[in-house]
């Protein structure tokens, strides 16, 4: 009885999973484009990022379900396509997850978005652009970012200078 009620909850749940699969390639493709827009805007008008969903093994059910996603990006022209994790540089990162967040921002609701160091390796026409997009995505979520960058620090409406010190062998921050 109990193989027998195992044997309908599998079937269901890859019913499931496979329904889920659909929709998740549909978004995928949405999800994409909307990146890839965003990237634009953020002085990568080369880069492109895709979202990939692939079904894994029947049966081999995760928290996912059966369903492996990765986020895969070429980031200059002739370039092959790869994982984002194993092909972007700081600068380009920090765009990339820019361009992610401000997709995604409104979707999960998020009250607060953090960036550490948005401004690793870009150059000064990128960092304005940066700004810029931060100015747009403050006006619905509260933005909070460290930079370096003089451009992106006059888009905010707040200001507050960050230093260390040493004294006596131990570092203090001070805001």
């Amino acid at each position: 009885k109990l193989k027998k009620e195992k044997e309908l909850i599998k079937e269901e749940m890859l019913e499931l999973c496979n329904n889920m699969h659909l929709i998740r390639k549909e978004f995928a493709k949405i999800l994409s484009e909307q990146i890839n827009n965003e990237l634009k805007d953020l002085e990568m008008s080369n880069a492109k990022l895709r979202v990939n969903v692939e079904k894994i093994e029947d049966d081999k059910f995760n928290i996912n379900g059966l369903d492996k996603v990765e986020f895969m990006i070429c980031t200059n022209k002739g370039e092959e396509e790869k994982e984002l994790s194993k092909i972007a540089s700081g600068g380009e990162m920090s765009r990339i997850m820019l361009a992610i967040k401000t997709v995604l921002a409104d979707v999960d609701n998020v009250a607060t978005l953090v960036f550490d160091e948005i401004d690793t390796g870009i150059s000064g026409k990128a960092a304005k652009s940066v700004g810029e997009k931060l100015k747009t995505i403050s006006k619905n979520h509260q933005v909070m970012v460290v930079t370096h960058s003089a451009s992106i620090a006059a888009k905010g409406d707040y200001n507050y200078f960050i230093s260390k010190q040493v004294i006596n062998d131990k570092t203090y921050t001070n805001i």
